[in-house]
């Protein structure tokens, strides 16, 4: 199963990208991986001359490795390489490698507890987000803020949506149109939070007083322009700042102090307003 998922990672990758970009991406993900899954050492994938380019050789210790275990660790890899590989990736990379391995070992995949339809439906919630985001930089870059009302970065207007969903206990209510299609997922908490700062008058960034409570080094600044242009897990973000886990968290921890993040829920995060703005002040000196 392991060999069959390396190798339908390793074609869609090199599909979307290139050959030797496939095989640095999964090359170090899998090194950066291994000092949370140790059993990673049991895999060696070697460069040959042939038309796939590469042979994968596995211990049968791996074997002896719980299943729950191989499947997040699969987890991970697909969610670092897709961030890797960015804009090429594309809406349907999990469909593509389910093509690739076929319907047995996807079947072995979702016995190891990988559900790969949710993790494509989280990469099309975050392809979104990253558009916006795109679409928000680039106003930025050119000035169009201060010079003329933004175009409509959602991509629908109220008049688009048909109804909308809450569930019980979540913090998120999802939009949908006349068909039946899914137009957004809004978090309560920022709309509620938006709605106060709107009505109280509390709708600008004071840049100076900003500047004397910010103190921001070069791997938060990089944390934040990352978080800026896409999204990532922990696992991606510890990858491309080449940092541990401790200190993933000592960063999150200090840009939340200063408002630059906020959590979502126990383990998601974003950019503030705060932090959006810190970014495209320094973008523009």
């Amino acid at each position: 199963m392991m060999e069959a998922f390396l190798k339908a990672i390793y074609n869609v990758a090199s599909r979307r990208t290139s050959s030797k970009f496939a095989d640095e991406a999964i090359g170090s993900t899998i090194k950066t991986l291994d000092g949370k899954y140790d059993f990673l050492r049991f895999i060696n994938i070697n460069k040959i001359d042939t038309a796939e380019g590469f042979s994968i050789s596995i211990s049968s210790d791996i074997d002896n490795v719980r299943p729950e275990i191989v499947g997040k660790a699969m987890e991970a890899l697909i969610r670092v390489v897709y961030n890797d590989i960015g804009n090429e990736a594309g809406l349907y990379f999990i469909t593509e490698l389910k093509d690739s391995v076929g319907e047995e070992i996807t079947r072995m995949i979702t016995d190891c507890e990988v559900d790969l339809d949710e993790v494509q439906l989280e990469q099309h919630y975050a392809y979104k987000r990253r558009e916006k985001k795109r679409a928000i930089a680039q106003t930025a870059r050119t000035g169009s803020l201060e010079k003329k009302r933004s175009e409509n970065l959602l991509g629908y207007t109220w008049g688009t949506v048909s109804y909308w969903r809450h569930e019980p206990g979540s913090k998120y209510c999802t939009l949908y149109d006349k068909q039946g299609n899914e137009l957004d997922r809004l978090n309560i908490d920022r709309i509620i939070q938006n709605y106060v700062e709107k009505l109280s008058g509390f709708t600008d960034i004071d840049e100076s007083e900003l500047e004397k409570k910010v103190s921001i080094y070069a791997k938060e600044y990089e944390l934040l322009k990352l978080l800026l242009e896409r999204d990532m897990d922990a696992e991606t973000a510890m990858h491309m700042l080449k940092i541990t886990r401790e200190e993933l968290n000592k960063i999150i921890s200090k840009l939340a102090e200063v408002e630059m993040l906020q959590y979502l829920d126990h383990n998601t995060i974003e950019l503030t307003d705060a932090g959006v703005g810190y970014l495209t002040k320094k973008e523009k000196k």
